[in-house]
């Protein structure tokens, strides 16, 4: 019975027709989308152009030190001469801390340390939060096409005069029971339904009950008439489509994407620090061995000096010797108050409560730098820094964000053209208020009711829309230029890092070889001072001295490992494979997939 109505059969095709169409933009993308992704490939072949195809990894090397050769034979009692590094453990003397109090000690390891500052760090739990706000976001953004339920209803009761009847020759007055009075009541209920074309389909039930006055006058009366409501809107230029309509939710699924990049780098960040200020620790209290054995050996000299006052030693000798021996006690509380600072900023990267910043608790480091040759290939860490630093994924999304705007502002160029159709079934109770008739009507679809419409607007000039393409077109060149030097930035940053480790890995066995020579200088000097018949002056000067050069060689050695540790650890984060090296997972909760935005969570393992 439907099919045979021309009208509703044309109707139902164009909705039809409407609702399959494509939901790409009807218009073809002339921005050069080919090119981008050229230029950006090319920004990335560029900085490998050079790299040879076979790169093979590598350990990092050093030259072959024949000072070091010639005294490993004794290098045992080398190493006895001077400071000790096994003094820096627990119970190393630290003076009194704030209370006035020995230094409570607890013993950390570096992996536990950077365990706990991932959990725990401040700026980490602000970068977890903004993924929260950002993945609700992006719910908020996918809610935009959810199915909304709409009611309505309304009561009309009217009682107004009505005209005299104007027949020519006469007017007829109406009678008094044929005022326009009524009593009419619409329920209605439905629901609308946004569409990624861009358009909105809606379904309405209408039950309107109507009362004529006098009752005598019509039928029937009371009556139902019920109504069932189909309707679209369309744009078919501006406005449509899913690249347009769907743009809303790419930006904030880039946004959650970018959050999550910032988490990443953030924890990356962590990671370096913490282990950066956990060597600074150990460094600091090799400081403090250093310093106190300045002073023990020098309290030796002037404690000699002060028994050979009467026989070879002047007064001037001695008092050169407790001048010395003050100046490095005056060094050793130096290193004091390095350690304190030091340890302190680690419990601030650590920002957990069983090492608070308040607490004069004293942090024992239980691990020492590796000196480990690296292996690497030049290739192969520029491609992972380039495929997986925070950096240049955060430029990508960048880019991707222009990209959609720009598509955006191109439609907006577009005329807008919106259609308009609506169906609609009615049906009317027979017998004075049956409302099942009243349905059984509309079913048997007799009275139907047909609406298309179509509105077009086009601003003379169109000055603003082109102008906000142009815009949107310099905005992705800009992106595209910040991507790029994301690339070089990074490729900077890990060859700059491999710079770092290949020097460090050296310094470490030329400082070594440094300190060596330093302890066989001071070896040479405690034979000869054993054969010469008097302290002179001159070899008290230089006993001082040598002792002081032992000692600065040590903490050179002791620096050079520490920087070749955190170069090591610096190389990691500019690769983008810290938290892998760390043994860190993180787990992320995709609001795509479970309908619920959750906080990004981090498990060491």
């Amino acid at each position: 019975m439907i099919l045979r109505r021309p009208y509703q059969a044309l109707v139902f095709a164009l909705l039809a027709a409407v609702c399959v169409c494509s939901c790409n933009s009807p218009m073809d993308d002339p921005d050069g989308t080919e090119g981008l992704r050229h230029a950006m490939d090319t920004a990335v072949a560029r900085e490998l152009a050079q790299a040879p195809t076979q790169d093979p990894v590598k350990p990092v090397t050093r030259e072959v030190n024949q000072v070091f050769n010639a005294l490993q034979k004794r290098r045992v009692q080398l190493d006895s001469l001077g400071p000790q590094i096994s003094e820096a453990g627990a119970g190393m003397p630290l003076g009194s801390d704030l209370y006035g109090k020995p230094y409570p000690e607890v013993n950390l390891s570096l992996k536990d340390a950077i365990r706990i500052s991932v959990e725990h760090n401040l700026g980490t739990q602000v970068a977890r939060l903004q993924q929260g706000v950002t993945q609700a976001e992006l719910v908020a953004a996918q809610a935009a096409f959810d199915s909304s339920f709409v009611a309505s209803t309304q009561a009309n009761i009217s009682n107004a005069p009505a005209q005299d009847i104007n027949l020519g020759q006469s007017t007829v007055p109406i009678p008094v029971d044929f005022m326009n009075q009524f009593r009419q009541f619409n329920f209605s209920s439905g629901i609308q339904t946004p569409m990624e074309t861009g358009g909105q389909f809606s379904a309405t039930v209408v039950n309107q009950y109507t009362k004529l006055y006098p009752d005598s006058g019509y039928t029937p009366n009371p009556a139902w008439i019920n109504s069932v409501q189909l309707g679209l809107t369309q744009p078919l230029l501006q406005g449509f489509g899913s690249d347009v309509n769907m743009a809303g939710i790419r930006i904030a699924r880039n946004n959650d994407r970018r959050s999550l990049q910032q988490l990443r780098a953030n924890l990356l960040m962590v990671c370096r620090d913490v282990e950066a200020a956990y060597w600074q620790v150990v460094l600091a209290r090799q400081r403090v061995v250093v310093a106190q054995w300045l002073v023990k050996v020098g309290t030796e000299v002037r404690d000699v000096l002060f028994k050979r006052r009467s026989f070879d030693a002047t007064l001037a000798n001695y008092a050169d010797a407790v001048a010395k021996v003050e100046d490095r006690k005056s060094q050793v509380i130096r290193a004091q108050r390095e350690v304190t600072a030091a340890v302190d900023k680690l419990k601030v990267l650590l920002n957990d409560s069983n090492f608070p910043v308040g607490d004069e608790t004293m942090i024992v480091p239980t691990d020492f730098m590796v000196d480990e040759p690296l292996a690497f290939s030049l290739k192969d860490a520029i491609g992972t820094g380039v495929d997986q630093s925070p950096i240049i994924t955060q430029a990508l999304l960048g880019v991707d964000d222009a990209s959609i705007r720009q598509v955006v502002a191109d439609n907006g160029r577009l005329p807008s053209l919106n259609l308009t159709a609506q169906l609609q079934f009615q049906g009317m109770d027979t017998q004075n208020g049956d409302y099942s008739q009243a349905w059984s009507e509309v079913g048997a679809a007799n009275f139907m009711s047909y609406l298309v419409g179509a509105n077009f607007s086009q601003p003379i000039g169109n000055r603003a829309p082109e102008a906000n393409y142009r815009r949107s077109r310099l905005e992705r060149s800009k992106a595209v230029i910040t991507y790029r030097a994301a690339i070089q930035q990074v490729v900077y940053l890990v060859k700059d890092s491999l710079r770092n480790i290949d020097t460090q890995y050296r310094l470490i066995e030329q400082t070594r070889a440094f300190r060596l020579a330093q302890a066989e200088n001071m070896r040479a000097l405690m034979v000869d001072e054993q054969t010469i018949p008097s302290l002179t002056p001159e070899f008290l000067s230089l006993k001082f001295q040598r002792q002081n050069e032992l000692a600065g060689a040590q903490n050179q050695e002791i620096l050079s490992m520490v920087e070749y540790n955190n170069a090591i650890a610096s190389l990691w984060m500019n690769m983008g494979t810290g938290l892998q090296m760390n043994r860190i997972e993180l787990n992320v909760f995709d609001p795509d997939n479970d309908g619920s935005a959750k906080n990004a969570t981090t498990i060491a393992k």
